[in-house]
């Protein structure tokens, strides 16, 4: 054995991204090569002078690896496919480890959730490790050993609960499963930011026998602007009048301005009428990263658009997932359907307190207003403000809040493993944040995204196979087995501890 082991690093294909999360990744890998040579291995970092910021720049990339082992190495947000094409190109048998930087400044959890998504959905195996005090060695130091002179890494898992389902839910069940044959899904965009989050045709139907129609982004663009103006402005004066806390200013490059509003009130109808003539029951819309580029983001759009109450509006809401995520959407479907028609939340898994047991979901994507207080009559507790000019070019606000709605709530998510699709799931409790914890976590946390926290009955970073956890209010845990159990799909809770128990405060 040569005791060399590869570290590759891939990032943004934003450059102005890649400026500004670089450095960070230089110093982290320095830490991280000193724990390496202290457990006798020999790292060879592929990459020592740039991210990887392409799939052609990974697929070169990845031809200089020789060594024994093998660490894909996240210190931001990583486009997932300039680290599953190129993994593919290892030998099956190579131990890999995926490293995701914890901090709360940047992504890199999201990252490696996004990318164990793709690995898993090829059938490639790897463990995974987040780290985020990478000066602290003795941290991780004992993960790192055992994967580099035991060839993986996997800390002990307890015994899920075991999810009971009765009559009732397996007739409610059967319902739901007739409700989703026969709909239709819209995607707008290709895959959003290379990520391996999408479900083809054939699976659509086979699986659910729903159909999949596929639309450019330019012909939502040419429809938007076909909107009559004072239509958009009213929708944008009924946001106000409902409660909603429009940040306006008037300096694009810096600000939220009346006129990206206006504009994504063009998409919010020109979304409405092209479900109209298509017949779509739920939608997915790509945003990221062709749409960005050159017209405000539409998470403000996607953010109304699950809300009940909307512009134009007869009190439902309509399914629409940011980033063109297929499975996120036909989870979102789901959900609203157990749910019995509630609004549900679109999310990034992005940092977490081990020591409390709290997840905190944090997404430049937007969450319906209705999370704020679980008000179906007023916007109040809502704003939006600029998406962050590193990532959104031309502004555009998302739809914001701080979830402050107690109780239970259902995370799901379809997602793959070797090609075939499974269902998981879990539940949690909302921590409910006073405004002097909602600005302390979020200070290095993107303050101007939606923020929900949540206490979680498990360890869901160890398992969960995607970036994109989907939220709703309430315990759906059984109505979720007996649905995948309808279709024929394979169910995994991941639960070891219940709603109860973190009420009582038993630790995970």
């Amino acid at each position: 054995m040569n005791k060399v082991v590869d570290i590759y690093l891939p990032l943004d294909s934003r450059e102005t991204a890649n400026r500004e999360v670089w450095p960070v990744a230089v110093r982290q890998a320095v830490e991280l090569v000193q724990v390496i040579k202290k457990c006798g291995w020999k790292p060879n970092i592929l990459n020592p002078d740039r991210p990887v910021a392409s799939v052609a720049e990974g697929m070169r990339v990845i031809k200089r690896a020789k060594g024994q082992r093998f660490i894909n190495f996240m210190a931001g947000w990583a486009y997932p496919d300039f680290s599953v094409s190129p993994m593919a190109q290892l030998p099956a048998d190579l131990p890999k480890l995926l490293l995701g930087s914890a901090i709360r400044d940047f992504p890199g959890n999201v990252g490696l959730f996004a990318a164990a998504s793709g690995t898993a959905h090829m059938g490639i195996e790897t463990d995974r490790l987040f780290v985020e005090r990478f000066e602290n060695h003795g941290e991780y130091a004992a993960a790192l050993d055992a994967f580099l002179n035991q060839g993986f890494y996997r800390p002990p898992y307890p015994k899920a609960i075991e999810v009971k389902v009765n009559a009732t839910r397996r007739d409610k069940a059967r319902s739901i499963k007739e409700l989703l044959r026969g709909s239709i899904y819209g995607a707008v965009g290709p895959r959003s930011m290379q990520m391996w989050n999408k479900i083809s045709e054939a699976d659509f139907l086979r699986y659910f026998g729903i159909a999949r129609e596929g639309f450019d982004g330019l012909r939502l663009a040419k429809m938007a602007e076909k909107v009559p103006d004072k239509r958009a402005e009213r929708a944008l004066n009924f946001l106000i009048g409902k409660g909603m806390d429009l940040r306006f200013g008037s300096n694009p490059k810096k600000h939220l301005t009346r006129e990206m509003v206006i504009f994504q009130m063009k998409v919010y109808f020109a979304l409405l009428e092209l479900r109209e003539q298509f017949g779509l029951d739920f939608i997915g819309v790509q945003d990221q990263l062709d749409w960005v580029e050159h017209y405000p983001a539409t998470d403000l759009t996607l953010g109304i658009l699950n809300n009940k109450l909307r512009p134009e509006s007869g009190g439902t809401t309509v399914v629409v997932a940011t980033e063109a995520d297929d499975a996120a959407a036909l989870t979102m479907q789901l959900l609203k359907l157990v749910s019995g028609g509630e609004p549900v939340g679109f999310n990034d898994l992005r940092y977490w307190d081990p020591a409390q047991g709290l997840y905190w979901h944090v997404n430049s994507g937007a969450l319906a207003p209705f999370f704020a207080y679980g008000s179906h009559s007023s916007l109040a507790g809502s704003w939006s403000e600029r998406q962050t000019p590193m990532y959104f070019k031309q502004g555009g606000g998302t739809c914001s809040v701080v979830v402050r709605v107690p109780g239970v709530v259902t995370w799901a998510r379809f997602s793959y493993r070797n090609h075939k699709i499974y269902l998981a799931a879990g539940r949690g409790m909302t921590d409910v944040p006073t405004d002097e914890q909602w600005k302390e976590r979020s200070k290095k946390c993107n303050p101007e995204w939606p923020h929900w926290y949540l206490k979680l009955c498990a360890r869901v970073e160890w398992k969960v196979n995607s970036n994109h956890p989907i939220t709703v209010l309430g315990d759906y845990l059984p109505d979720l087995k007996a649905v995948a159990e309808e279709i024929g799909l394979p169910f995994e809770c991941y639960d070891y501890r219940t709603p109860e128990e973190i009420q009582r405060g038993v630790a995970l």
